[in-house]
């Protein structure tokens, strides 16, 4: 089993559990990683502590599947190393506790856990800067990949957010430092979807009234998941106020005009606009000019005005979808070779 020594910069709970979990076999292999990062001198942070419980739980489930082959029956599905790593990350003090989970909360675990593969961390650690970890990048590859594992319609869409929310910012002359944080705001503004029950989240038609409240809180909850992770946490106030509208109609918290950052309502042109010219299994695409019009209509009202304008001409320029090329670059650029968890079901985006 792991030395003390070795466990002192694993959390209190994680260290509990895997003792009870693995063996001497699985511990050399823990243990090597454990080294790994400590000849790097290194500041553990809670980011590379989910990373490491992470590496832990892929030991186990190669060495030693039986170990964990009843818990993955409990969440449909899943993968495994994800059930065992949720489990330890969680601090469950047994196995049934898991099963009563909600499937959108055992996905957010998955979420933190899902940092990097196991074949990622050693160019994680060689590419660290003074030593130390930016987990941002690793940590928006991360979402990426449950977005896409869930619905590939969905990643795309925040992908392309993310794009239009670039072209705005460029457009409009704004600083670099700025246009990145639009950039990625865009790319993670619906995340807080993996926690909408699968009912409400793929009903084909109309939601009732009750669903509707029920949906309204993605943005919320995608605020608190990014919260909970320290290098993606200056995000969360752009995702949690992305469907405020500017004349204060908007939700959750009926902000208006300049209480909404510039950000947020970049973002927000950016996610709609996006959205109206994407097919949806409730609806189908808008054509450019459709998209427009909405715009037009909604400019002072639900959008700023100044931003809405700026779309409006980028999209007067682009009806050939051009900016939907560019997309490939943000994915290199944020998913690299992770592969995702295959969780069941799919997002929309609304």
């Amino acid at each position: 089993m792991f030395e003390d020594d070795r466990l002192h910069d694993v959390p209190h709970t994680s260290r509990a559990h895997l003792a009870d979990v693995l063996n001497d076999r699985r511990a050399e292999v823990a243990n090597d990683i454990v080294a790994r990062l400590r000849r790097a001198d290194m500041v553990i942070s809670p980011l590379i502590a989910r990373t490491l419980v992470h590496e832990l739980s892929i030991a186990i489930a190669q060495s030693a599947p039986d170990v964990v082959v009843h818990w993955s029956r409990m969440v449909r599905h899943a993968h495994p190393a994800a059930v065992v790593a949720a489990m330890i990350e969680a601090g469950c003090e047994a196995a049934e506790e898991l099963a009563h989970a909600e499937h959108g909360d055992l996905a957010t675990i998955v979420v933190f856990l899902e940092i990097v593969k196991s074949r990622a961390l050693t160019h994680v650690l060689d590419e660290v800067p003074g030593h130390r970890v930016d987990g941002e990048p690793t940590a928006i590859r991360s979402l990426l990949a449950m977005l896409r594992a869930r619905d590939d319609a969905t990643c795309n869409h925040s992908r392309a957010t993310g794009e239009w929310g670039r072209r705005i910012a460029d457009r409009m002359g704004l600083p670099a430092d700025i246009t990145e944080r639009i950039v990625k705001a865009g790319i993670l503004h619906d995340i807080g979807k993996i926690r909408i029950p699968d009912a409400i989240l793929f009903k084909p038609g109309a939601l009732e009234a009750e669903e509707w409240e029920i949906m309204k809180r993605h943005a919320e909850a995608g605020a608190e998941i990014l919260s909970e992770i320290p290098a993606l946490a200056p995000y969360a106030p752009i995702v949690g106020a992305h469907h405020e509208w500017f004349d204060g109609r908007g939700y959750p918290r009926g902000l208006r005009g300049e209480e909404i950052s510039l950000e947020t309502r970049i973002v927000s042109v950016a996610d709609s606009f996006h959205a109206m010219v994407s097919d949806r299994p409730y609806r189908r695409a808008l054509s450019y000019g459709e998209a427009i019009a909405a715009l037009t209509e909604g400019r002072g009202r639900q959008w700023d005005a100044q931003v809405a304008d700026v779309m409006i001409a980028l999209a007067a320029e682009d009806r050939n979808h051009s900016a939907d090329a560019n997309l490939s670059a943000i994915s290199a650029s944020f998913f690299g070779n992770v592969q995702p968890y295959r969780l069941p079901g799919g997002v929309r985006a609304i």
